[in-house]
């Protein structure tokens, strides 16, 4: 399963390059398209990322992911990102979902909101 990616202005780094952050970003996202696409919903236990040139910004990038094995509950995954007209890998990840029921998402929505406030906002007064 594939995309096209720019990194623009937004992702900016260092001059010239997109920050790592949103590189990763953009490699977890394709792992929740490839979820979405096999049918499971997972969580992600471990996410190894490699980089191995630097990303430019406004360059369009190829990205790609693909299930690797499933065992029981356990996925492991690999998504990579390369330069759409060299096709060089500029950076990789891989990484270990775990399948989970609604029943995670529901529960930590419920403690989420049962949780008291912390931190308030100074404008508003409320969390």
């Amino acid at each position: 399963m594939g995309a096209r990616h720019i990194f623009d202005g937004r992702h900016r780094g260092a001059p010239g390059i997109a920050h790592g952050g949103a590189v990763m970003t953009v490699l977890d996202d394709m792992v929740g398209m490839l979820l979405y696409v096999v049918g499971e919903m997972a969580v992600t236990r471990r996410f190894d990322t490699e980089f191995y040139a630097p990303v430019l910004l406004g360059v369009p990038y190829e990205v790609s992911a693909e299930l690797v094995s499933k065992t029981g509950r356990k996925l492991e995954v690999r998504t990579e990102l390369r330069e759409e007209t060299t096709g060089q890998l500029v950076a990789s990840a891989s990484g270990l979902f775990v399948v989970v029921t609604m029943a995670h998402f529901t529960s930590s929505i419920q403690k989420a909101t049962s949780t008291p406030c912390i931190v308030r906002s100074p404008r508003e007064g409320r969390c």
